[in-house]
């Protein structure tokens, strides 16, 4: 999620609550001296345990101390305001993010894409703490006004898509980017994602597509063997004018209950960075594309590719949160025509403070 994406709510004061793992689960994130409040809907919760990878030797290290408390407070109080469990959850972002850094990031970049997730703002320190020697030449492309504000706080140098295939020109290749990080809302099995649960996901595709590879960081609760195992959605960004239209449609694909999304206490229609809605459709939990001689969409049985591409087809649709086929590296074989947006490799926090890898 994105600490200014639309589904953001500033508040002074929150609480969790994990009881229920079919409730909706509020995160605090402390941002120049606010607290903003994500609202995400989980089915359950996991967790996974393996060693660290090992740093490869031609890229940055980075020390494991932290050097800010992960524990989100109130505005001018020493008091945590998040439970121990919401700690540990941001201990094990944070984890992910400094070892997929140390393990991927290069002093030979030019330009690095930085997603809207919340666990990205830990990337953009571990970078930042590398100095001005180090990122001074490089430009850093956001994917929304999120991580635009994250990328300046931390003193970086922000390049917006438009001006990045302006600087590049026509004949940089259709992979400008030379890394992307970014969260994810789930992962399963073949590095499939959901995405768009900060309401940035068309942004966040445009900028994997430009990229030469997507490396995606979260906590161990994203991984899953299947997709909408615990998160319960999928987000899709549509035209305004045609939102009820697209509702109705995905009902009649055998989507529960799609919902216009809404923010804040008043349930205003949220707003894209792009000035569309949001339509969070419920499906049943999706096959893995290896398994598409048991798709059956009458059954509710659907591939990541299968629901992607019938989603995509409905009039109104701009994008779909689902991040699928294939990766940046592949992409890089077989030409511009095809789409590459799945991550090549997924760094996984667990609640011990070790760090899992897919991919």
């Amino acid at each position: 999620m994105n600490p200014s994406c639309p589904r953001a709510v500033v508040s002074a004061s929150t609480r969790f609550s994990l009881a229920n793992p079919r409730a909706p689960l509020f995160r605090a994130y402390a941002v120049s001296g606010i607290v903003v409040t994500f609202l995400t809907h989980i089915r359950s919760s996991s967790s996974h345990t393996t060693q660290p990878q090992l740093r490869r030797n031609n890229h940055i290290s980075l020390t494991a101390a932290a050097s800010f408390s992960t524990t989100p407070r109130r505005p001018g109080s020493k008091e945590p305001m998040a439970s121990t469990t919401t700690t540990v959850i941001e201990s094990a972002k944070r984890a992910a993010c400094r070892q997929a850094v140390a393990d991927h990031f290069s002093t030979d970049f030019t330009y690095v894409g930085i997603g809207s997730g919340s666990t990205v703002a830990y990337v953009v320190e571990a970078i930042g703490e590398l100095g001005a020697s180090v990122t001074g030449r490089m430009k850093f492309v956001p994917t929304g006004s999120g991580s635009t504000a994250l990328i300046r706080k931390a003193g970086l140098s922000v390049l917006q898509v438009p001006d990045l295939l302006q600087e590049v020109g026509e004949a940089a290749g259709h992979q400008p980017i030379d890394i992307y990080f970014d969260g994810a809302d789930e992962v399963d099995a073949e590095l499939n994602c959901i995405k768009g649960g900060g309401a940035c996901h068309f942004q966040e595709k445009l900028v994997s597509r430009l990229s030469k590879r997507f490396i995606c960081v979260a906590d161990s609760r994203k991984k899953v063997d299947r997709l909408l195992t615990s998160w319960a959605y999928v987000p899709v960004e549509v035209a305004p004018m045609g939102a009820e239209y697209v509702r109705r449609e995905l009902l009649r694909l055998g989507s529960s209950n799609p919902k216009i999304r809404t923010s804040g206490p008043t349930y205003i229609r949220t707003i894209t960075d792009n000035h569309n809605h949001i339509i969070d459709a419920p499906f049943p939990t999706l096959l893995l594309n290896s398994e598409a001689d048991k798709l059956d969409p009458a059954k509710g049985l659907w591939t990541p590719d299968a629901l992607l591409a019938k989603i995509k087809s409905i009039f109104g649709v701009l994008e779909v949160g689902i991040f699928t086929g294939l990766n940046g590296p592949q992409v890089a074989q077989l030409g511009p025509d095809v789409e590459g947006v799945k991550p090549v490799k997924a760094y996984f926090g667990t609640a011990d403070g070790k760090v899992e890898t897919l991919g």
